[in-house]
């Protein structure tokens, strides 16, 4: 039982950490992505529509249907649509986010809250962090921000938090001690583009929350004989990131393939298929009610990025040349590489083949893990909009994320022996923390790039972390956080984080135990973990 405590401890540690980093930072004001699901989000619980007319001038992504559409010269947002504007967006976070803005109306209405929306004031130094050539604080702009904020923190931070927890405790299977899997996973919440999108209402995050969960609740189902009952909600959690991120779907077709190899009692994985069903068919009827079609055709009606979205089957292109200069960009390019931003990924590649080498009899999943990995590279790099826009990473690639990190416990299991180890561990992920802060809490926006990186040359002529994020801070731009509404300006509004971080770091638990081994209720180590099913 002493190892069950001290894991009980780093995990509320973690989450409490996490939970606070992400919270910390408030949404982006003027996120066409965030606003165009959250346009859904007050239709639905305003109005009871599913079309966002009454809200679509606060995003540029969003669809006309039947259309045609007709753009405003003169501004982007505005325009003329023959029929209803919906979210070209999917469905995921809206719904999951719709009961937490019924939550919000219900305190919103309070008269003190509705006071202070109403009076058009802002708080503490927000307005120093407005575009002076805006249209300032209005009520209805300060709404919106409150409730996107509110439904944000609940439908994204939260379970994003709680990931963390789950890649520590899939990763201390394999640790030789749990501190070891708890700097993974703190590496994974802070040092990645996981980070800036667990305080967001995008889709990707919350993808990789559904696959990843429902991956690890899999894992326990196959090689540690958990309860069969955990099958249907691996059901739920994969047809919930289905309909979040469309892509993600044939990496959830590799991990079902993979528990029907690994599975003894494959009849047991009607559960997973049964429980998928209900959120797959709320999706079609949505797709149907909005657009006609059973089939995710939002962003054929796009009014924005026509271009792209025509070009091959929506943005994506058969592998070619060009597919490989793409594929640099998302690894090793200044602009938007994955490596060269979160450098301690690089841990995974030998984590890899160490992995391959200890678990002989999980060797089913470390392939399923390889193929899901890859599918994301290969996806993304046969997109003409690989780079995603304005963003902090190749952000279509963090539904795999958490399967990237993972391995890079079998390196750490080997570099926190040795002194040089540790330093490179530690330079490593202290690249990776650092760099991935700056460029999400630099300015106000996500990261633009001057020039759209579609030669190997334009990836090499930005970097985004020196010439964009970086100058800003050095400015003292900082995106919106609790600290500027307490009227804390510039880089000293990140105090309060460093000190509540702190401060939960220093109430943890005392360590009781290694983590060399297991105890009777818990999951098996790594030692244990190389018999039993293929």
């Amino acid at each position: 039982m002493r190892v069950q405590a001290t894991r009980r401890g780093y995990s509320v540690t973690l989450f409490l950490i996490l939970l606070i980093c992400y919270g910390y930072f408030l949404p982006k004001w003027a996120d066409w992505g965030a606003n165009s699901r959250a346009n859904l989000v007050y239709a639905v619980g305003d109005l009871g529509v599913l079309n966002i007319d009454a809200y679509h001038e606060n995003t540029g992504d969003k669809a006309c249907f039947p259309g045609p559409f007709v753009p405003d010269p003169n501004d982007v947002l505005k325009g003329d649509c023959t029929g209803h504007y919906y979210t070209d967006k999917s469905l995921g976070p809206s719904l999951l986010a719709l009961p937490f803005y019924v939550v919000f109306k219900g305190i919103a209405a309070l008269p003190p809250i509705q006071n202070f929306i109403q009076s058009g004031r802002g708080i503490g130094a927000v307005g120093d962090t407005l575009n002076p050539e805006g249209e300032g604080i209005r009520p209805e702009a300060v709404y919106q921000y409150m409730a996107l904020t509110f439904i944000t923190f609940f439908a994204s931070a939260i379970p994003s938090a709680f990931l963390g927890v789950v890649v520590f405790w899939m990763a201390a299977r394999f640790a030789k001690r749990d501190s070891m899997a708890f700097i993974l996973a703190l590496a994974y919440g802070l040092g990645t583009m996981a980070f800036p999108y667990s305080n967001a209402l995008y889709q990707h995050q919350l993808a990789a929350f559904g696959a990843f969960v429902g991956f690890y609740l899999l894992w326990r189902t196959i090689y540690e004989d958990a309860d069969r009952r955990w099958l249907w909600v691996v059901g739920g959690l994969f047809s919930f990131a289905a309909i979040t991120e469309y892509p993600v779907v044939p990496m959830l077709g590799i991990l079902f393939l993979w528990a029907a190899y690994a599975m003894h009692d494959r009849v047991a994985l009607y559960r997973v298929v049964l429980a998928g069903i209900p959120l797959v068919v709320v999706l079609l009827a949505f797709n149907y009610l909005t657009f006609g079609s059973v089939m995710p055709v939002g962003y054929q009606y796009s009014t924005n990025w026509q271009g792209e979205h025509q070009t091959g089957f929506l943005s994506l292109q058969l592998p070619n040349a060009d597919s490989l200069v793409r594929l640099y960009g998302l690894t090793f390019s200044p602009v938007r590489g994955i490596f060269v931003m979160s450098p301690f990924l690089l841990l995974a590649l030998p984590g890899f083949v160490m992995m391959w080498r200890a678990l002989p009899q999980r060797r089913g999943a470390v392939i399923a893990m390889l193929l899901a990995i890859g599918f994301f590279f290969l996806y993304n790099a046969s997109s003409v909009m690989w780079w995603g826009g304005f963003t902090v990473g190749p952000r279509y690639l963090l539904p795999m994320l958490p399967f990237l990190a993972l391995p890079a416990i079998f390196a750490l299991n080997w570099l926190m022996e040795p002194l040089w180890g540790r330093l490179l561990t530690a330079a490593l992920i202290g690249v990776s923390v650092f760099s991935v802060g700056a460029m999400t809490i630099g300015g106000q926006l996500w990261p633009s790039v001057e020039v759209w990186p579609t030669t190997f040359a334009l990836m090499n002529s930005y970097s985004t972390l020196f010439d964009h994020s970086l100058p800003l801070l050095a400015q003292g731009n900082v995106a919106r956080n609790l600290g500027i509404l307490i009227g804390l300006p510039g880089l000293t509004s990140l105090i309060p984080l460093f000190i509540a971080v702190i401060a939960v770091g220093l109430a943890r638990p005392p360590r009781i135990g290694r983590g060399s081994a297991a105890s009777p209720t818990e999951a098996p180590t790594l030692k244990q973990a190389t018999g039993g099913s293929r």
